[in-house]
């Protein structure tokens, strides 16, 4: 039973690490926690959090928009009712175009004309700029 646990966990790491990270776009609304630790001076971040949050690493060519909306409308005095009226709103568009990496790199680094490397990839002729 424990070598098939440790053989799960392997392949589970292995699934997570080996996994392609290039654009890791995180949203979050509500309640979050954060704790992490900077690494220059080794000390210790904690941040707890209520609204959204977005986190996004990209590589070359996307566009990310991001718009809110928060309205809050309480009653007046002292006294706590149940007509608070607290509502949130907001889109998020992610546009991602063509992201070249590996031989196709290599070959325009090697002096080869871009567009045509992309034409050569897709099979059609590359947008004039």
């Amino acid at each position: 039973m424990k070598n098939l646990f440790l053989a799960g966990a392997a392949v589970l790491a292995a699934g997570l690490l080996a996994g392609c990270g290039h654009n890791a776009i995180q949203y979050g609304d509500g309640l979050g926690f954060d704790a992490g630790i900077n690494p220059e001076n080794y000390t210790l971040s904690l941040n707890l959090r209520y609204g959204k949050i977005l986190s996004a690493v990209t590589r070359d060519n996307v566009e990310i928009e991001m718009t809110g909306k928060a309205d809050a409308d309480g009653a007046a005095g002292t006294e706590k009712s149940g007509s608070t009226a607290v509502t949130t709103d907001g889109t998020l568009k992610v546009k991602i175009g063509r992201q070249i990496n590996g031989a196709a790199a290599d070959l325009v680094k090697a002096g080869a004309d871009p567009d045509k490397v992309v034409e050569a990839l897709t099979g059609k002729e590359a947008a004039s700029k």
